[in-house]
């Protein structure tokens, strides 16, 4: 079962549907019915909405789960609201039961191999007779429970976590408790059945006394216990995290590559990635609550598909240029190295291939590692040298890898939708011509009297000259004379308790519980360089001892401040849990907003709950929340938000008006006793482990705030680089697409050979609910060389027709819907499959 807090939603669809369809493929029949009714999330450690939503859209009729906040558990407990209906914002609902006792067996009923509990021993001369006794134990436990639920069912949950290991011994218990009881069952007030969790929802829905209540929000964060908040998990192996963002990124392209050249019969496919993908969205894996060698081993399975999906990719983009030469993959361009950029031999020229995943024509900078200056970039479409700027590598990148570039070269690709476009890069000795189009940036001197200020076309920012650290921020878009408001960024540090007087909780890989009430300073960073450019600007930062780096980017035309951070490694005199606050004068009424699993917000209250009074035990860690990719908070009289973009899933919270911070990256020297059994100490190359991640920090009005789901798919859907030999191709650009895609807010979730005449095609608004805007694509106008013969519409797992997964009539579906034109409500995925055949 898949995780809820640090799952992006694609990610999550692409895991159902793979599964989904291998069942059908490998198990069902014509004669045997395999299609799930039932999300069976037991052990995730919290619930999304976004998990509803998109259960429901596959058709899944109910939920079940076991882990809730305690204090919510036992409200419900009492009320006998443990079953209800979880509403979603598109109208649709879910069925949810919470487990009475987690998914383990009652206490003093396990019968496996490992148990130690008595068996039923019926033979009333044994001395070990125990029959009535453990059969009225057994009763008294199902009284309690049904006490609790308003059915007259209950579920009885006969395993838990390694069970089963001795199924024989197991049933045949069971087997002797359910007939004893059955024998007289009006007596007893029971009748005891095997059954399944979908034949129990039903008598439920049938039985149940009463309308049962609605569900809007989710259940984030989840606690144990009053000191045992499970919050430390949403940053917990923060470069595990950052790599399963990055997989998911190369697979997507990899798939749409491996849809317009054709799926080859032999050698690589997506289908390595895919399964690894799939594998990765596990409640342990993505969550960083695994062992480490547990971890090393998703790596692993991460890295032997993005290799294979890289062959598809580089194949793919060689066929589709006409070109001779092999491509090469840059898979380390966060560390600053390519090797087929910057050991090229005898300064070679070069060919660079940039693919855009999106189907939304966009521009984008790209870093290119480099080891000279010496190098004219020519657009292939244009046939103009356009201007380009080298930057230094930063110091810290060479504590990551020894073996980066010195140089980057920044260039700006404008990208068609789902298509390519190309770069030569043509290597000139000095005095081979005027160096006109190449700049080499240079740090500048600052005063420090005064503050240091970089203005962009949207943007003016204010920096401390001494520190590097941002003050202020101006949106000159904001109104005719622009809005500002101040804005600081601090690194500080939660120090992780080990337990104390009050509780013997420690911090660890799922927990969060710091040992103070309240972060830590790190100290004053200095201001090392100010690098002034006309594509951007950069800011370098350090903080003292020089484990913490920041590179502040202000470009020229883009409506955000870029933020990559790097910490590590993390000094290992204690634990250490490291947040970024982000403060300003933002009157934002002790609320900020957290995205569900990357689709829509969630208001998150600092000290409150929305169904139920929160009795508070752990201020800070319990108004963590997970932030999948974005996080906003705003102030309605001023109309202006601040919202950022995170590249991997992080903890955030709002602990004082106008703030926000988010935990990057942990190190910690205790378990916190909830099956990891090992403390959560990351090391890479014999120290500890090093992290960096990217921020986008946009200061816009609300409006534009709301838009920003949409603007955050560029950050989600990185352009994909090829590079290649001293050639030119045939073909330097070309899109997938018929005709550019018009209107915006329309994206291409999903595109994936079935085979060579079918296609797997997800579309989604990126509208936002609330809006009364409709998005139309012509399905038979969407993909270029391709003409459509007939499409089917399924639910949102692509294992079902549509008209037995959603909720609605299919007629209120597809009231909108003209021929081959489809219409999308806000929010709303639709999913084909699309037969075509070439032109």
């Amino acid at each position: 079962m898949n995780d809820e807090a640090s799952v992006h939603y694609s990610a999550t669809i692409d895991q159902m549907s793979e599964g989904l369809r291998w069942l059908q493929a490998n198990v069902g029949g014509p004669d045997y019915d395999v299609t799930p009714r039932i999300a069976w999330q037991i052990d995730p450690f919290g619930h999304s909405s976004a998990q509803a939503e998109l259960s429901a859209q596959i058709g899944l009729e109910g939920m079940f789960f076991a882990r809730m906040h305690y204090q919510d558990y036992d409200k419900r407990k009492a009320s006998r609201d443990l079953e209800f209906n979880w509403q979603n914002s598109d109208g649709s609902r879910i069925f949810t039961g919470v487990l009475y006792r987690h998914y383990n067996a009652p206490p003093g009923y396990s019968f496996d191999r490992r148990s130690t509990d008595p068996p039923m021993v019926t033979n009333p001369l044994s001395p070990e007779y125990n029959l009535p006794e453990r059969v009225e134990g057994f009763l008294e436990y199902m009284r309690t429970q049904a006490s609790h639920y308003r059915s007259g069912n209950i579920m009885l949950t006969m395993g838990g976590d390694f069970c089963y290991q001795n199924a024989e011994k197991y049933f045949k218990n069971l087997d002797i408790l359910m007939s004893y009881i059955n024998a007289d069952s009006e007596k007893h007030g029971f009748k005891m059945v095997y059954s399944t969790p979908s034949r129990y929802m039903d008598a439920v829905v049938k039985d149940i006394i009463g309308p049962m209540k609605n569900k809007t929000d989710d259940f984030f964060p989840y606690a144990d216990g009053p000191h045992a908040y499970w919050t430390g998990y949403f940053t917990s192996r923060p470069t595990l995290k950052g790599y399963i963002r990055d997989a998911n990124n190369v697979l997507q392209a990899c798939k749409q590559i491996e849809a317009a050249v054709g799926v080859q019969k032999e050698g690589p496919t997506s289908e390595k990635l895919r399964l690894a993908m799939g594998v990765s969205q596990h409640h342990d894996a993505v969550t960083g609550t695994s062992k480490q060698h547990v971890a090393y081993d998703y790596s692993r399975r991460l890295a032997d598909g993005q290799t294979d999906c890289e062959a598809v990719i580089n194949n793919g983009l060689q066929k589709l240029t006409c070109m001779r030469h092999k491509f090469h993959s840059c898979r380390l361009l966060n560390e600053s190295y390519c090797d087929a950029t910057q050991n090229t031999g005898n300064y070679s020229s070069f060919t660079l291939v940039v693919y855009n995943p999106r189907a939304e024509k966009r521009s984008e900078y790209i870093r290119v590692p480099v080891k000279s200056t010496n190098y004219w970039v020519k657009d292939l479409v244009t046939g103009q040298y356009i201007d380009i700027e080298y930057v230094r590598r930063h110091p810290s990148t060479y504590a990551i890898n020894p073996s980066s570039a010195p140089l980057e070269v920044v260039i700006q690709a404008t990208l068609p939708g789902l298509g390519f476009t190309s770069f030569y890069f043509e290597h000139r000795f000095p005095g081979q011509g005027p160096h006109y189009f190449g700049r080499l940036l240079k740090s500048r001197p600052v005063s420090p009297a005064e503050d240091l200020v970089i203005e962009a076309r949207a943007l003016k920012v204010w920096f401390d000259s001494r520190t590097g650290g941002i003050k202020r921020i101006t949106n000159k878009l904001a109104g005719t004379s622009g809005k500002t408001d101040t804005l600081e960024q601090s690194f500080m540090e939660y120090s992780s308790s080990t337990g104390d007087k009050e509780d013997s909780q420690p911090s660890g890989a799922y927990i969060f519980r710091p040992m103070n009430e309240a972060a830590d300073s790190l100290g004053n960073p200095v201001l090392t360089d100010y690098i002034p450019g006309l594509i951007s600007s950069e800011i370098w930062q350090t903080y003292p001892g020089s484990w913490i780096s920041q590179v502040t980017r202000v470009y020229y035309d883009k409506l955000y401040i870029e933020i990559e951070w790097t910490v590590g490694p993390i000094p290992l005199d204690h634990g250490r849990e490291i947040i970024t606050r982000y403060q300003s004068s933002l009157s934002t009424e002790k609320t900020f907003y957290t995205d569900s699993n990357g689709r829509e917000m969630m208001k998150r209250v600092l000290n409150k709950q929305p169904t139920w009074d929160l009795n508070v035990t752990e201020p800070i860690a319990g108004n963590y929340y997970p932030v999948t990719a974005r996080a906003m908070m705003v102030d309605k009289k001023k109309d202006m938000a601040i919202t950022v973009l995170t590249d991997r899933s992080q903890g955030a919270a709002s602990l004082a008006e106008g703030q926000m911070e988010f935990m990057l990256h942990r190190r910690i020297l205790k378990d916190d006793r909830r099956g990891v059994a090992e403390a959560l100490n990351e090391t890479a190359y014999g120290h500890g482990l090093i992290a960096r991640g990217t921020h986008r920090l946009y200061y816009t009005d609300i409006a534009t705030s709301n838009k920003l789901r949409r603007m955050g798919l560029n950050m989600f859907y990185k352009p994909i680089v090829g590079v290649t030999g001293d050639e030119l191709p045939e073909v330097p650009t070309r899109s997938f697409l018929k005709n550019e895609i018009e209107d915006r807010d329309l994206n291409l979730l999903t595109m994936q050979a079935l085979n060579n005449t079918a296609l797997l095609v997800r579309l989604e608004s990126m509208v936002p609910n609330g809006s009364e805007h409709m998005v139309r694509a012509d399905l038979d106008g969407l993909f270029a060389g391709r003409k459509l013969l007939r499409f089917e519409e399924l639910g949102l797992g692509a294992d079902r027709p549509v008209a037995r997964a959603i909720q609605t009539t299919y007629a209120e579906h597809v009231k909108h819907d003209r021929e081959t034109i489809v219409s999308l409500k806000p929010s709303q995925i639709r999913t084909f499959v699309l037969n075509f055949k070439p032109v």
